[in-house]
């Protein structure tokens, strides 16, 4: 008699994990990697209320820097450096990406602004130490 209900949680649990690790999400972030030869990449999302959207990784070298720029819907910019330092919201422009390894880069709606939902477009720059 116990067979059905545990199925079910079993499913339920199996479908919220599903859920929770979609492409985007702060548990499944989509990598980024410039074309050789250009330190430049422009994204294209939609920010959307209650998704779990947009998050990015991407590899850096200590010293150099993200410059970035947003338009569309308002958003909070955040990143997680490669030892887990989380700077969200307030992600400064050029941001500095002071350690070698993954970062991982958090768009979400700024839900204090007019517009914090729908399409958006960042344009990236991550230029080579000198």
């Amino acid at each position: 008699m116990l067979k059905a209900p545990l199925a079910a949680a079993v499913a339920l649990m199996l479908a919220a994990t599903a859920a929770a690790a979609q492409p985007g999400s702060r548990a499944d972030p989509i990598p980024l990697k410039m074309k050789r030869g250009t330190d430049r990449l422009v994204l294209n999302g939609v920010l959307r209320p209650r998704a779990d959207c947009c998050a990015y990784t991407f590899r850096a070298s200590s010293g150099q820097k993200l410059y970035w720029r947003e338009t569309g819907a308002a958003v909070r910019m955040g990143i997680v450096q490669p030892d887990g330092e989380v700077i969200d919201p307030g992600l400064p422009n050029p941001a500095d990406l002071p350690q070698t390894g993954r970062y991982k880069l958090l768009v979400a709606p700024d839900l204090m602004a007019e517009g914090a939902f729908g399409p958006f477009k960042l344009r990236l720059r991550i230029p080579p130490r000198r």
